[in-house]
């Protein structure tokens, strides 16, 4: 598991963790509800700040509140976001290797093709062979 997704496990273990914590004692689950007439979603916004743990922690916690529609809603955003990154991601790749093939056309030497590319050189003699 990459950091980045032990971290965020972690984080959704203790949010977890504190929402059941709070439902057993019968207090509000988010942060929000607790303190709402008091505090504004920009007294939430300055508390938060540039931390962005606390602000992934105060968005897991205010999802517990969404209606089953605000939560289909944002899973389908969430959804096309990673479809459309993924896509940008693979033209990214082929790019790559259009470029590669062109400069092997060129006649320029694998080192400085898998330099330029970031490509490995192991795929650009596979490249080669292929055009070969």
């Amino acid at each position: 598991m990459t950091s980045t997704k032990l971290e965020r496990s972690r984080m959704r273990h203790k949010v977890s963790r504190t929402v059941l914590k709070s439902s057993e004692e019968g207090r509000p689950s988010s942060l929000r509800q607790q303190y709402a007439s008091e505090t504004s979603e920009e007294d939430l916004k300055k508390v938060v700040g540039s931390d962005v743990i606390i602000g992934k922690a105060y968005n897991e916690l205010n999802q517990y509140n969404w209606s089953e529609e605000e939560r289909f809603t944002y899973d389908q955003n969430k959804k096309r976001e990673d479809d459309n990154l993924s896509c940008i991601m693979q033209s990214r790749i082929e790019g790559k290797i259009e470029v590669a093939k062109n400069l092997l056309k060129a006649g320029i030497s694998i080192d400085i093709i898998s330099q330029t590319t970031s490509l490995p050189q192991a795929k650009i003699e596979q490249l080669q062979e292929e055009i070969a």
